[in-house]
This record gives C-alpha cells, sequence and structure tokens, in this order.
C-alpha cells in the first residue's frame, strides 16, 4: 500500500510541477506533496501496522485533505 500511495504521490508532484510553470510560480502545495511522497517513499508495510492501520488511513486522509485545500488556496483562491 505505501508503495501505491507513493506512486499517486509522484504523480501528483509532477502534475502540480507542470501546473507551476503554467502559472509561473510553485508555493506550499508542491512543497506539502513532496513531503507527503518522500514520507510515503520510506515507509514500510511494517511500520503502518506497527502504529495501527486506521491510524495510518485517518492520517492519510487528513494530509490528503491539507493538500487540496493548499492547491485551492494556491491556485483557485
Amino acid at each position: 500500500m505505501p508503495r501505491s500511495l507513493s506512486s499517486c504521490y509522484e504523480n501528483i508532484v509532477d502534475h502540480l510541477d507542470k501546473i507551476a510553470q503554467a502559472y509561473g510560480r510553485q508555493g506550499p502545495a508542491q512543497k506539502q506533496a513532496r513531503a507527503l511522497r518522500t514520507r510515503l517513499k520510506n515507509l514500510r508495510i511494517e511500520d503502518i501496522f506497527q502504529a495501527g492501520l486506521h491510524e495510518f488511513i485517518q492520517g492519510f486522509i487528513t494530509e490528503n485533505s491539507r493538500l487540496g485545500n493548499a492547491i485551492h488556496q494556491q491556485y483557485l483562491a
């Protein structure tokens, strides 16, 4: 699961970089996406189970929502 999420975040970072080039600016959204991608790349499934799958998923949903809000503020507000 961490690798699948990491792969998705690889795409998110790539698309955000393309949007940033089109708009001529980068900001917190790129930084957050890169940080989440790095965290997911370094995460092992054993770490997730040790901390708790439910807690991991809750945290991931929260972070994903924060990223969505950062993207909205950066490009749509």
